[in-house]
């Protein structure tokens, strides 16, 4: 066993498929304490040199977390929450999606309407810990309605 981060941050793995295709990196989100959702990085390091790479930078005041990746290529998904967020519109369980990152671009994995008119298909609330099928063609999560 090696300690592969020295960083004083909290540097926070998803209790599961944190590493990459190859095994050469594990990834995670970087939040003040483990107990609060105030991150704003993706990051992943290498597990033989130590270099630690930033994969997602949240913009706009939103935070992200709970980062897993795709089983054969470099994409990841994560929740994000709101971005401008205020007193009524700010980071809740409800108040959160999953986003898919992959060659620097990412992108919505789920749509949300917690307001009427609802869109036919739209989910009613956040979603949270997705994680890829063996073969990456489909993504399981769990989901809270407000």
């Amino acid at each position: 066993m090696k300690q592969i981060t020295f960083a004083s941050r909290h540097h926070q793995l998803t209790n599961t498929r944190v590493w990459t295709a190859d095994s050469q990196w594990l990834v995670f989100d970087v939040r003040p304490s483990g107990a609060s959702f105030t991150g704003e990085t993706i990051e992943r390091v290498n597990v033989h040199t130590g270099a630690v790479e930033t994969i997602y930078r949240a913009q706009q005041g939103a935070h992200v977390g709970v980062v897993t990746v795709h089983p054969t290529k470099d994409a990841y998904v994560f929740i994000h929450g709101p971005e401008h967020p205020d007193e009524s519109w700010r980071y809740d369980f409800h108040h959160r999606r999953g986003v898919v990152s992959f060659q620097g671009e990412c992108r919505n994995l789920d749509a949300m309407d917690i307001t009427a008119p609802y869109t036919a298909g739209a989910l009613r609330g956040g979603s949270h810990v997705h994680v890829y099928s063996p073969d990456g063609q489909l993504v399981s999560f769990t989901y809270t309605i407000t």
